[in-house]
C-alpha cells in the first residue's frame, strides 16, 4: 500500500497526482511500515484516532475574533436604525447582526478554500466534512443555523464539545462536519465515504429541526413586533420598579402610604395611565371618592384617547346608582374599542343593575297601591312604573352579555351566572307583586 509523503494518504501506482493535497507524486511513493518493520496495514479510516480535533477551549478562542467583527457590524447598524428613527432599534440590532454571521459571514468563509473564519485561520482550525472533504455554501449554512439549536437548551450545545469523541457540538452533528487542526486536515480523508440517500435524510431532517427551533423563537418576536413602540428608559425602569412596591404597600394594613409612591412614579412617567388609574382604586378604597373623581376628570381631559379612565368614571357611577351616567361612559369607551368584551361586560351589568332597582321599585309601587286600594294606579308622590319599563334594562343586559360572548366565548360561563341570578330576582319580583294584591 503506498502513500503520499505529503499528507500519508492512499496513493495507486497509476496516479500522478496526490487526490487529496495534490502533490506530484514522480518517483517518491513509499510504503509505510510499523515499528517492527512489517507494513502498516491500517486503513486511513483508522487514522481518525490520530486526527487532532478542536477542542471546545481553541474553538471558543477562535470565535472571539468573528465576533468582534460582527460587533463593529452591529455597532453600524445600530447607528443607522437610530438615525432613521426606526422602532425596538436594540432588538432589530441583535436580529440583523445575528442574520449576517448566521447567514453570510460564517457560511462565505467556511465553505470557501480556507474552510474557516479570520478567527479559526488565526488558530490553525478548519472546518470539514466528517469525511474530510470542503463543506459547500449549503451544508455550512445548515451548520451555522445548528448553532441556534445547540444555543436553546442554555448552550449545552456548545459545552457538548468538550464530551464528544470527535468534539462535536449539536450543530456539527446535524451538519454531519468536524473541527480538526489545519496541519491535520489534509491527511483526514475516511475511506467509507456516507450513503448519500443516508445524508439526504441528515439534512432534511436536521433542516426541520431547524425551523421548529426558528418558529418557536420568531413567533413571539413576530408578535412584539406588532406592539406599538414604547422608549425603555431609566425612569420608565424606575416608575415601573415604584409601581410594584406600591401595589405591595396598598395590599398591606396601610394602603394610604402606597399613594406618596403612586405619586412618585406618576413623576416618572406622567403618560402611563396605568399607574394613575391603580392610585384611583387606592383612593376609591379608602373611601375618597371626592378626590378620586377630580383626579378622574383630570386624567380623561390630559388622555382624551385612552379608555381606561373613563371605564373607571362609569364604575364609580355604578357604584352610586348613577346608571344613566356610568352607561354613557360605557357607551364612550365602546365607540374608542367596540371590540372589548370587557366593556360589553360591564354594559350589561349597569343594565342589569337598572333592572334590580326598577323591579324593586315596582314592588314598592305595588305594595303601597294594595294599601291605598280607594286610589287605584296613582299614589301621592309615586310615579307609575310599568312593567314593560323594568324589564328593558334586562334585555338590553342580555343584548350586551351576548356580544361579549361573541367577541370572548370564555366570559360565557361568568356571564351565565349574572343572567340566572338576575332571572330568578325577576321570578322573585314578580311573585312577591301577586302576594302582596
Amino acid at each position: 500500500m503506498s502513500r503520499c509523503p505529503r499528507c500519508r494518504a492512499e496513493v495507486t501506482n497509476e496516479q500522478t497526482h496526490c487526490p487529496v493535497c495534490r502533490k506530484e507524486l514522480s518517483g517518491c511513493l513509499y510504503t509505510p511500515s510499523t515499528r517492527d518493520g512489517s507494513p502498516d496495514t491500517q486503513a486511513s479510516d483508522g487514522q481518525g484516532s490520530r486526527i487532532g480535533y478542536a477542542g471546545f477551549w481553541r474553538r471558543f478562542c477562535a470565535t472571539i475574533p468573528d465576533l468582534i467583527v460582527v460587533g463593529i457590524v452591529a455597532g453600524l447598524i445600530k447607528y443607522t436604525l437610530e438615525t432613521h428613527g426606526m422602532p425596538y432599534p436594540l432588538l432589530a440590532t441583535v436580529f440583523l447582526s445575528g442574520a449576517f454571521y448566521l447567514l453570510l459571514y460564517s457560511p462565505l468563509w467556511i465553505s470557501s478554500r480556507y474552510q474557516a473564519t479570520p478567527g479559526k485561520m488565526l488558530f490553525r482550525v478548519r472546518v470539514v466534512y466528517d469525511n474530510g472533504r470542503r463543506l459547500p455554501f449549503t451544508r455550512a449554512l445548515i451548520r451555522e443555523l445548528g448553532k441556534y439549536v445547540s444555543l436553546l437548551p442554555l448552550g449545552l450545545g456548545f459545552f457538548l464539545i468538550g464530551c464528544t469523541k470527535k468534539k462535536q457540538g449539536i450543530h456539527d452533528l446535524l451538519a454531519m462536519t468536524v473541527v480538526v487542526k489545519r496541519s491535520d486536515s489534509c491527511i483526514y480523508e475516511r475511506s467509507n465515504i456516507q450513503n448519500p440517500t443516508a445524508v439526504r435524510n441528515r439534512v432534511r431532517t436536521a433542516g426541520l429541526i431547524i425551523c421548529v427551533c426558528l418558529a418557536c423563537t420568531l413567533a413571539p418576536l413576530a408578535y412584539l413586533g406588532t406592539l406599538p413602540a414604547k422608549t425603555v428608559t431609566p425612569q420608565f425602569f424606575a416608575a415601573q420598579g415604584l409601581s410594584s412596591a406600591a401595589d405591595t404597600i396598598s395590599g398591606s394594613k396601610y394602603p394610604e402610604y402606597s399613594l406618596d409612591v403612586y405619586n412618585t412614579a406618576i413623576e416618572l412617567q406622567p403618560e402611563d395611565t396605568t399607574i394613575q388609574i391603580k392610585k384611583l382604586y387606592v383612593l376609591d378604597r379608602l373611601g375618597r371618592v371626592d378626590e378620586a373623581q377630580v383626579y378622574l376628570e383630570e386624567m380623561i381631559a390630559l388622555h382624551p384617547n385612552e379608555t381606561t379612565p373613563v371605564i373607571f368614571k362609569g364604575d364609580i357611577a355604578l357604584q352610586q346608582g348613577k346608571f344613566t351616567e356610568a352607561l354613557a361612559c360605557y357607551e364612550t369607551a365602546l365607540a374608542a374599542d367596540p371590540k372589548n368584551p370587557r366593556i360589553w361586560i360591564k354594559k350589561g351589568d349597569a343594565h342589569l343593575l337598572m333592572a334590580v332597582t326598577g323591579m324593586q321599585e315596582m314592588r314598592d309601587m305595588y305594595r303601597n297601591l294594595t294599601a291605598h286600594q280607594g286610589k287605584p294606579g296613582t299614589l301621592p308622590g309615586a310615579a307609575p312604573v310599568d312593567a314593560f319599563q323594568t324589564t328593558q334594562p334586562y334585555q338590553d343586559a342580555v343584548k350586551a352579555y351576548n356580544k361579549a360572548i361573541e367577541l370572548d366565548p370564555m366570559t360565557s360561563v361568568a356571564i351565565s351566572g349574572r343572567i340566572l341570578s338576575s332571572t330568578g330576582n325577576l321570578v322573585d319580583t314578580y311573585q312577591g307583586i301577586l302576594e302582596d294584591m
